[in-house]
């Protein structure tokens, strides 16, 4: 496995939009990087201040066990699984919905 990363805080804007344009169509595959958003408004306060590692963490979580990515748009979906794999994941989430 490679060590090389990208430092998308020192990428220009033109950049950083062209590799979430990219993520964008990975999403649903196991070639999604994390940067792009998968998740509806039901998510959205949550998953938006994950970590990079994290966000791809639960999506490849919900890719493996099958679970829709319209959760949250489509009301005949329970999230409930899809909650329990973010709140397992995301650090900052398990921090801050026990304070």
């Amino acid at each position: 496995m490679s060590t090389y990363s990208i430092n998308l805080e020192t990428a220009s804007w033109n950049a950083t939009v062209g590799i979430m344009d990219l993520d964008k169509t990975f999403i649903g595959t196991a070639d999604y990087m994390g940067v792009a958003y998968f998740w509806s408004h039901e998510f959205k306060h949550w998953l938006r201040s994950c970590t990079v590692v994290e966000r791809r963490r639960v999506h490849s979580a919900w890719l493996r066990n099958g679970l829709s990515f319209d959760a949250g748009i489509d009301p005949t979906i329970d999230c409930a699984p899809h909650w329990e794999i973010v709140k397992r994941v995301c650090k900052s989430i398990r921090r801050d919905m026990k304070s």
